[in-house]
């Protein structure tokens, strides 16, 4: 309802029944007086203009397109308005938006001012385009294509191409035009030179108005495109010819006459010849009806006809309507006075015109705006959650959402805090913020959980400005808000799965955790007690094999991701861990170098398998006959390539030994894994036992 009370023409809401649902100001202005939300229309209404009002709101439910009825008004102060009602029904189909306009005069039975926006923009040879500046989209009416002699199925028209076809002296003056009209939120008007092909020069009218949503954000806008080139080419010869004369009424805009008592001009200033296209000498010495439509002519010749019968003017100024010499229409505003002889007989007439065309396009196109900006506001009332309060907090306006979510009612709703709505479920430092922010002049933002009149309860996503007055006060404010009770619900229940799912994850893990142990210990335990030595290292070499994956699984659990590990935070503690296993591990020196290269889990396991089976055949079988020894180890990323170099300096292996004849189940082992895993593998026993491995991890 702001933005239609924000509208520059009246407006009113009225219901199926003819019940008052709103009007904006301007509404009590024409009416001359406020009704009351819920009167019946009809009281105010002549007894003749009842029935003629009844017939209208049926005609307005039944058809979808904008309806006219012209009714009798009476006024607080006893007076009758004659106007005109155009509306249609609303988007909800609940109400009839209606925009009155005092009809001035009657006119005669199938006349009628007001043309169809369509009709105007044909006749005026005016197109018209719109930004929409949500998805920075531009439309042109097929009338702009034919200004700028372009096929709209071969070119379409972009920003770029329209400021390739300005003339160079004027792209700064219509970009300057376009920014300043933006920032000083005014509606401008610019001519401008476009060229075509071979060297032609076409000249535009363009008009804007910008658009702007509540919080007084732009939006879009729309504007019209004239082509004025016939008229500018006049206005050149015109101004050439001013040279030899600087008086006003040569100069001035409005439109100056003289008329006899016959009503022949004899005088006409050159603002004639800009607005009818007419030269001063077609006009001349001619009736001023013969430029007139006829049934406009018939109208006047009564008011003309009385004038010179008292030589008074029957009101202060008058609208009427002349043809131009293509046969367009224009409405001028006349100013006519009375021009006696020295006996003070009639002898004619003179005055002053203003031309309205111009303000009537615009006025049309406006009014149609914002007819439609008031439905695209009504459209957002229906999804949004919207209420106003004043500066104390106290509710001025409700939406239709509102209460269907609140489960109160509009009248339960007016002059109540928004304390009604308090679930409690928020600390009072919650809304400290809130208040604090707001007094601040702030925008805020954040989640609300609410409680409707039943008790139920509901989340809502918020957002609240101020509203200032034209000094920066404050005055009210608004909420809009979006019901999330439901994504609410949803977290909440997704929040209890991850917690029931973090406890069950931690059992398993203990439970896994302890299998693994008493697998471990059981494997230590037995391989201890055996005499057989070769018994006694199968049962070693299968515990340390356990220890290695208990080192995954427990690295695997702590950490955050569950999908790769870092190999410099797992080799490290795996070597060492299974370097304790033997007795003699002291006596091993160790240089370990591994850069954090992040690779998957199953290719780490497997890994770590092949490490332990090297670290495993160095301890039982390169240092078996030594006091000491050294493990160097080497891990680090070649593009997309895994490098590990493993080596000691123990008692080289039999050089007729290699990972295809071996019988060892380790080497076996090994050579299995690295195939497993695409790798490559090979042994150099010069000095010790080295060995380099590769594996390919684009994409682990």
């Amino acid at each position: 309802m702001d933005s239609l009370e924000k509208l520059l023409f009246p407006i009113i809401l009225i219901s199926k029944t003819g019940e008052v649902c709103f009007m904006n100001g301007e509404a009590t202005n024409l009416f001359k007086k406020s009704l009351s939300l819920g009167s019946d229309f009809f009281s105010h209404l002549s007894e003749s203009s009842k029935m003629k009002f009844h017939q209208y709101l049926n005609s307005v439910i039944q058809m979808p397109s904008i309806q006219e009825c012209n009714i009798e008004f009476n006024t607080k102060e006893n007076e009758t308005l004659l106007l005109q009602m155009r509306g249609r029904l609303s988007l909800d189909g609940e109400t009839i938006q209606i925009a009155p306009q005092e009809v001035r005069e009657k006119k005669e039975t199938g006349f009628s001012y007001r043309v169809k926006y369509e009709e105007i923009k044909k006749v005026a040879n005016i197109g018209h385009w719109e930004l929409d500046l949500k998805t920075n989209e531009w439309q042109y009416c097929e009338k702009i294509f034919e200004f700028y002699e372009i096929d709209p199925q071969k070119t379409e028209i972009t920003p770029e191409l329209f400021y390739s076809l300005l003339h160079p002296e004027d792209r700064d003056k219509v970009t300057n035009a376009f920014t300043n009209s933006l920032q000083e939120k005014k509606i401008y008007e610019v001519d401008h030179r476009i060229l075509l092909s071979q060297g032609r020069v076409k000249w535009i009218r363009e008009t804007c108005h910008w658009i702007f949503d509540p919080f007084d954000n732009p939006i879009g806008a729309i504007g019209t495109s004239q082509d004025i080139t016939k008229q500018v080419e006049l206005e050149e010869r015109l101004r050439s010819q001013e040279t030899n004369y600087f008086n006003m009424v040569e100069n001035t805009s409005s439109l100056v006459w003289s008329c006899n008592k016959d009503g022949k001009f004899t005088y006409l200033n050159p603002a004639w010849e800009r607005v009818l296209g007419y030269k001063k000498e077609e006009m001349m010495n001619r009736l001023y009806s013969e430029f007139q439509p006829s049934e406009v002519h018939e109208r006047d010749k009564e008011a003309y006809r009385a004038f010179n019968q008292t030589g008074k003017t029957t009101r202060l100024g008058y609208e009427t309507i002349y043809l131009t010499k293509d046969n367009e229409r224009k409405y001028l505003d006349f100013y006519p006075s009375a021009i006696f002889d020295t006996n003070g007989v009639l002898i004619g007439s003179h005055g002053t015109a203003i031309d309205l065309t111009d303000k009537r396009n615009l006025d049309l196109k406006l009014e149609e705006t914002y007819f439609e900006l008031g439905q695209r506001q009504f459209a957002i009332d229906q999804h949004a959650i919207v209420a106003i309060t004043n500066i104390n907090g106290d509710i001025i306006y409700t939406n239709r959402r509102f209460c269907e979510i609140s489960k109160y009612s509009r009248e339960e709703l007016m002059g109540q805090n928004h304390r009604l709505i308090n679930s409690g479920h928020h600390p009072k430092e919650f809304f400290k913020d809130l208040y604090n922010t707001l007094k601040r002049g702030e925008t805020w933002h954040g989640e609300i959980k609410n409680r409707a009149k039943d008790g139920s309860f509901y989340w809502v996503a918020t957002t609240i400005a101020p509203i200032k007055n034209s000094k920066g006060k404050t005055e009210k404010y608004i909420a809009i808000r979006t019901d999330i009770t439901k994504i609410k619900e949803a977290d909440e229940k997704i929040r209890l799965l991850l917690d029931e799912k973090a406890l069950i994850l931690v059992e398993v893990h203990h439970r896994i955790k302890n299998n693994m142990n008493t697998i471990f210990s059981l494997l230590r335990m037995e391989a201890n007690q055996q005499e057989n030595s070769l018994q006694k290292n199968i049962l070693l070499d299968a515990s340390s094999r356990v220890r290695s994956m208990m080192l995954l699984y427990d690295k695997l659990y702590r950490s955050e991701n569950k999908e790769v590990i870092s190999i410099g935070e797992y080799f490290p503690v795996l070597i060492a861990e299974i370097l304790r296993i033997f007795p003699n591990h002291e006596r091993i020196k160790t240089l370990i170098e591994v850069e954090p290269v992040l690779i998957s889990a199953k290719m780490l396991s497997t890994i770590g398998i092949i490490i332990n089976e090297l670290i495993t055949n160095s301890m039982k079988y390169s240092f078996s006959d030594r006091s000491e020894g050294k493990i160097n180890f080497l891990a680090k990323k070649d593009n997309d390539t895994l490098l590990l170099n493993y080596e000691d300096n123990g008692i080289p292996m039999d050089n007729k030994i290699d990972f295809q004849t071996t019988n060892s189940f380790g080497l076996n082992l090994i050579q299995m894994l690295i195939q497993q895993l695409n790798g490559k593998i090979q042994m150099d026993r010069k000095q010790g036992n080295c060995y380099n491995i590769e594996f390919k991890i684009k994409g682990n």
